[in-house]
């Protein structure tokens, strides 16, 4: 199961909840967390993990109260550990392809460098899907129309481009679950984008360069 929670926060941000069909779930990208608590005892779910897409604050808010309120860790890229303000024992950092477990659904690890070196998607593939359709949780990397600034300090503009270039290669009918709610829909696929998002229809780093400027 995959449950995208409107948060708003800093810039119309998403929280998510995945899981397996047992409501063992991991809280990406948790913000508002009196909100997120409240809706997880409501609706029956066992939180297992906390997964963030990357260290920007507005996505890191939470974790601290959300790790320490039910004990549990929170997994983020290994570039990212020195940034959360959590004790250290709490984390687990995660590298690309790496497989992680919530309950009985494996997610997939794909470090996408760019907005941040830090960024991670996480991918649930049709194998593992519950209902065969592959899914990506994708923060700031990809939007629903766009993908994300790359002005940022520890951003790579070419790192960027390659880690789109790898996203386009996921099956058509991914759907992508973004960090923020910018576009016409707060859900999209990958062919839908690969047809209208004006980042992803580059066909080179010359052509992304211009229009990331």
């Amino acid at each position: 199961m995959i449950e995208q929670i409107a948060i708003g926060g800093y810039d119309n941000n998403f929280s998510y909840f995945i899981g397996d069909n047992a409501r063992n779930v991991a809280v990406v990208d948790p913000s508002n967390v009196s909100f997120l608590i409240e809706l997880l005892e409501q609706e029956g779910l066992t939180p297992k993990m906390v997964l963030v897409t990357h260290s920007h604050f507005d996505h890191t808010d939470g974790v601290k109260e959300l790790c320490s309120h039910y004990g549990i860790p929170v997994y983020a890229h290994k570039n990212a550990r020195e940034r959360l303000e959590i004790t250290d024992s709490m984390i687990v950092p995660i590298e690309d392809n790496e497989e992680l477990r919530i309950g009985d659904l494996r997610v997939k690890v794909m470090h996408t460098p760019g907005h941040i070196d830090d960024a991670v998607c996480y991918y649930v593939s049709k194998e593992h899907s519950w209902d065969d359709t592959p899914r990506l949780i994708t923060g700031d990397t990809l939007f629903v129309g766009r993908c994300g600034r790359a002005d940022f300090d520890e951003s790579d503009i070419k790192d960027f481009y390659k880690s789109l270039q790898r996203i386009k290669k996921l099956p058509d009918n991914t759907e992508i679950y973004p960090g923020r709610d910018y576009g016409q829909d707060p859900v999209s696929t990958i062919k839908h984008e690969k047809k209208h998002n004006k980042h992803l229809k580059c066909e080179s780093f010359k052509e992304f360069e211009k229009k990331m400027i």
